[in-house]
């Protein structure tokens, strides 16, 4: 039996998928799927000084 869990982040977003698995002996593993990302480390750096999920998870007035 297999057993799947989907990590999301504050804004709902993807982060990684964690599978569990067994071998024929009945050892157990775990695999961490991490998503993919199409950041820069650029934005990686100023993601530090921003909410999760920016700009999705903001609203309009948030730099006022």
């Amino acid at each position: 039996m297999s057993l799947q869990i989907q990590e999301t982040d504050e804004a709902g977003a993807h982060v990684a998928t964690y599978v569990t698995s067994r071998d024929g002996q009945g050892t157990a593993r775990v695999d961490v799927i991490q998503a993919a990302s199409n950041v820069g480390r650029w934005q990686t750096a100023l993601g530090v000084f921003l909410p999760a999920g920016y700009p999705q998870s903001v609203t309009g007035d948030y730099l006022e």
